[in-house]
This record gives C-alpha cells, structure tokens and sequence, in this order.
C-alpha cells in the first residue's frame, strides 16, 4: 500500500477472501433488497383493481348483487398482472437511481387504458353478468389510477422505513466524496448512504464513514458484501482504466451495483444518453428545443393553475397580510426586481417577511454567509417574527401567483435572480434563463438553501436543457411535500 493512501484498520477490511459458497448468499442478499417490494406492488395493483371494480359497481346503482359480480374479475388478475409487468411496473429498482413512483404514473395510465378496455369485452363476452356501462368504467378508470398509485407510494414508504438504505462506498478525491456524502444525506428517498471511502489525499476518517482503505481492499470488501453500490471518478490520472475494468468485473461477480462519473464534470451535461453502435457506447447530447406547442401548453397550465389558487388562497393572503400589518412596521408587499428570460428585468412580489431596510444590510451580513455567492444565515437578524412564519411554510410566496398570471413568471421554472446575484451568473450557465423563471423548480424540490449556489444554477440549466411538461408536472407534485416537510427553509 501506497503512504498516500488513507487506511481505517478495520477487521473486515483484512479480513481473507470469503470461500465461493458465501458468494452465493451475497447475490441472495442483493437480490432480497428488492425481492418484497417488487410482490407488495404488485399486491397492492391487484387490491387497488379489486377495490376500484367493487366500489364502481356499487356507486353505479344499477346492479343488485354487485359484490357476487366483482368476483368474476378475478380470473383476469393474472392477465393484469402481465399486462402491469410489461409496462415495466415492476422492474426491479437496482436499474435506476432516483425515486421512480411519480414516474410510474405515465405508464399506469397506459395500462389501465388497455386494461379497462380488455375488462370492458370480458365482461361483455365472457362473464355471465352484465356488461360495465360507461359510469361503472369511468368511476372504475378514475378510483383504479388513485388508488393504485396511493397504494404504490404507501408500500414504497414502507419499504423505505423497513429496509436498510444501500450502502455506498465511493473511489473518488476527497472533495469529491465529499459532495456525495452531502447529497446522499441531503436526500433520504434515494434509499442510499455512503458508509466508505478510498481516496489518495487522505482524511476519508473526517467524514466518519465506517470503512475506509486503500484501492486495492476494495475487492476485499465486495466479496464480504459490505457495500451493495461501488461508486468512483473516471479519471485515467487517478484510477487507471485496467483497474477500472477489474473493479466493474468483480462487482458483476458479486452481484454490487457499479457506477462511476469523469473527472470532467463538463463531459456529462444535462440530457445525456447513451446509444449503441455495433456495441460502441457513444454519449449524445441533444441541443433543447421548444417548440410552439410545449410553450402554449406551458403558458395556458400557468393561466388556469395560477387563477385558481389566487381565488382559493384569497381568504389566506389577507390573513397574512393582516398579521403582518400587526407584526410590524413596513408595507405588506415586499418588491425586487428580478432577472428573468433572457435578462428581462421584472419586479417580483411576496409578502413581506424582513425589516423594512433589509437590503441594504446584505453587504454587511456576506461575511456571516454559509454561501460565499449568497446571503444565506441559520439566523438572519433581518426576518421579522412572523416573517419566521411565513417563510417556513412557504406563504410569503404567494403573491408570486400574480407575477404568473402576469406572465412575468411561470409556476415551474429557474429561480428567478436578483440583479446582484445574478452577475455571478457567467458562461454556459446564462442559459438557464432560455425559460420564463419560476415560482418552484427542481432547485426547490431538491433542497433549497440546503444547495450551494453554484450548483443551483447547474440545476437550473439542467432543468432547461431536459425541459418536459411531464417533468414540470412532476415538480410540482414534488412541491407539496417539499413545503409540508420545509426541506431547505431559510
């Protein structure tokens, strides 16, 4: 072993290679970590079914035994089930990273397109009952895509509370280990924890990691199955390519996740994909494009969403403003201009949460910073009592709606900028601004003030270059339990 290399002395790390029959029990292990969650989805997409059919049949009316009926959709189970599988409903989550139950919804919807109208002639054909009326099949479409998607993320949130997180060990500089380290813990639902590290400079021990060694006991601890996910930075300098290779090869052997990223950060932009020619792997990059239609679509979403809560959040708003009123001294709306597409200037609005002259106090809170790009403090001596309030929950954001309904902004969008900040925007990172900015966006979603600065505007340009309405539907959804749980207040 290298001087250069960091080492931890611990038992395992030394321990000799297990004998071939402890191999077998490792694959066994990685294959549990999602044996049960894969059989309870697909429990609770036959419950969900049997539910949304039983209920249909009773809320219609129209039949006199409906539960002796309902039993005739069991002989179909076993087709729905095939039907779910072959929209992928169950594949296994070793295959993907992120959180994959918002993006199961496209392809349930599918599914229970084709599904219902396969139930439909059944019932027509087949069953000796009545046949399903449209009521019976439009109450049924709408409870079956409810209930089976809340069921999914009932036994999804149950899987994560019984389950241990998989437990990541990283190849990588220190720095760079640990900005993984930070967005592992920063975001529980990816189930993954990093417990190890080998690095060349040394000090993997400070981040109080359980394992840490050289390079070459890695091998060591995938055969002893304490790690489930190798993770390490392609970087020829750092890692040569054989090594790279062996370590890939002894992680299919043991049945480990195996996952790297380069040492150039620029090589893997936002909205990358991998494609195959006669086996070479070559990485494309799609230039964003926008079309007439996505931008109609996008704008109408934000007229009727935003009409709508400015009248369901009217009696709230005025509330606020009453208490802010009482709170202290100062108007109820705050107004800064802000930067939005293309560098248009447009003055946002919330309500107010800070002393009247608080900013001009921000060049002499910068020292006390967490973020030497913006001001953000554990503590700000700027935010009123209720403004505390109103920041936590999130209601300061409210009079946004109009900058929506204005069209200044949109409901999901890049975080729109003061003038001060946004001069530290510089480069490719300007593109961000391709887009109208928003009220939410995948900054908020992901963490907030929890984000330093520099990665928010990757964010943001990742948002821009991979832009999707679905992807803006699902940030949304994102939101609410965003606000509710107040991930990354300030």
């Amino acid at each position: 072993m290298s001087d250069s290399e960091s080492v931890v002395h611990s038992p395992a790390l030394f321990s000799p290679p297990r004998p071939a029959g402890l191999r077998r029990v490792v694959h066994a292990r990685h294959r549990n970590r999602d044996f049960a969650l894969r059989r309870a989805l697909l429990l609770a997409d036959l419950l969900g079914l049997c539910l949304a059919l039983g209920l249909a049949l009773v809320l219609s009316g129209h039949r006199e035994a409906p539960l002796g009926e309902l039993l005739w959709v069991l002989p179909t189970l076993p087709l729905w089930a095939f039907l779910f599988w072959s929209y992928g409903l169950y594949r296994r989550p070793i295959h993907r990273l992120e959180p994959t139950h918002l993006d199961d919804i496209p392809s349930l919807f599918h599914a229970l397109v084709l599904g219902g109208l396969g139930l439909w002639l059944y019932y027509r054909f087949v069953a000796p009952v009545a046949q399903l009326n449209v009521d019976e099949m439009l109450i049924f479409w709408l409870l079956a895509l409810l209930l089976i998607a809340s069921l999914r993320g009932v036994v999804r949130s149950l899987n994560r509370r019984l389950q241990d997180p998989e437990r990541v060990f990283a190849i990588a500089p220190f720095e760079d280990v640990k900005l993984l380290d930070r967005k592992l813990r920063n975001h529980p639902e990816y189930e993954m924890k990093l417990v190890g590290a080998a690095t060349c400079e040394g000090g993997s021990e400070e981040l109080g990691l359980d394992l840490a060694g050289g390079i070459e006991e890695v091998e060591g601890l995938l055969a002893s199955g304490q790690i489930d996910h190798l993770v390490l930075r392609l970087d020829a300098a750092y890692l040569p390519q054989e090594r790279v290779q062996e370590l890939m090869r002894a992680c299919h052997r043991e049945g480990v996740r195996f996952g790297c990223f380069p040492g150039v950060k620029a090589l893997l932009f936002p909205g990358i994909e991998i494609n195959h020619i006669e086996g070479m792997g070559i990485l494309t990059s799609n230039p964003p494009v926008f079309s007439r239609s996505s931008k109609q679509v996008k704008r109408g979403l934000d007229l009727v969403v935003s009409s709508v809560l400015l009248a369901l959040t009217a009696p709230l708003a005025a509330l606020a403003a009453l208490a802010i009123k009482l709170d202290s001294r100062g108007p109820v709306l705050y107004r800064q201009v802000r930067v939005g597409r293309h560098g248009q200037r447009f003055q946002l609005l919330k309500f107010r949460t800070m002393a009247p002259d608080a900013d001009r106090l921000v060049e002499g809170l910068m020292a006390e910073s967490k973020d030497p790009d913006w001001l953000i403090l554990d503590q700000d001596p700027r935010v009123t009592r209720f403004g505390r309030f109103l920041r936590r929950s999130s209601i300061d954001e409210l009079p946004q709606l109009w900058n929506v309904l204005k069209g200044e902004m949109s409901l999901v969008g890049p975080r729109p900028l003061p003038e001060r900040d946004d001069l530290a925007v510089r480069d490719w990172k300007r593109h961000r601004l391709d887009l109208i900015p928003g009220l939410t966006g995948s900054w908020q979603v992901l963490g907030r003030s929890n984000i330093p600065f520099q990665e928010m505007l990757e964010i943001d340009y990742a948002y821009v270059a991979t832009w999707s309405l679905w992807n803006d539907m699902k940030i949304l959804a994102r939101t609410v339990s965003a606000v509710v749980l107040r991930r990354g207040a300030n």
